[in-house]
């Protein structure tokens, strides 16, 4: 009688019987729901974070930037590097040149210190007094010109880039998966 005595005590933690390990148990399963309750509650509260704000047409919002008024104009000067891009100086105007990359290696002539004669689009840099974007549609070197103006479209975002996005007339995309 002892023995069993001893043998239900070491099976169940205690002598009082079956109340304790009823106990255990019913620890035990409050804590698997407690655990299940927060693993449920994750799974929602990350489903809601990863939908998006407000209605979605298909096309992403686009940023608000004010309309960028474009001169057309023409300057002569020498070409120089100011901060590391291509610019024409006139006066007390730095004009940044944007000619199609390509362009530098192939065109004689069409390296720093050249006199050019640009013809195309103005654009002020804002917070930059003096400084301007200049969009190049004809390119005199010499006695010779080059017509910018079907290459300059695809530069200006008359086609679609890697994701079908477009650049826009401020030079951001626009539109597109990304």
């Amino acid at each position: 009688m002892a023995r069993s005595l001893l043998n239900s005590i070491c099976r169940r933690g205690t002598a009082t019987g079956p109340v304790a390990g009823d106990t255990v148990k019913r620890k035990e399963f409050y804590m698997k729901r407690i655990v299940t309750v927060c693993i449920i509650g994750l799974v929602a509260l990350g489903a809601v974070s990863a939908q998006g704000f407000g209605p979605r047409t298909g096309v992403p919002a686009q940023a608000v930037q004010p309309q960028v008024q474009q001169v057309a104009s023409t300057i002569e000067g020498k070409l120089a590097l100011v901060q590391g891009h291509p610019a024409v100086a006139v006066k007390d105007k730095t004009y940044f040149v944007q000619i199609p990359q390509f362009m530098y290696g192939f065109v004689d002539g069409l390296k720093e210190g050249a006199t050019v004669k640009l013809e195309g689009f103005e654009i002020a840099i804002p917070y930059a007094p003096n400084s301007f974007l200049f969009r190049v549609n004809t390119l005199t070197i010499g006695a010779k010109s080059y017509d910018l103006s079907q290459i300059a479209g695809g530069m200006m975002g008359q086609r679609g880039g890697m994701m079908g996005g477009q650049r826009g007339p401020s030079g951001t995309y626009q539109g597109g998966r990304w």
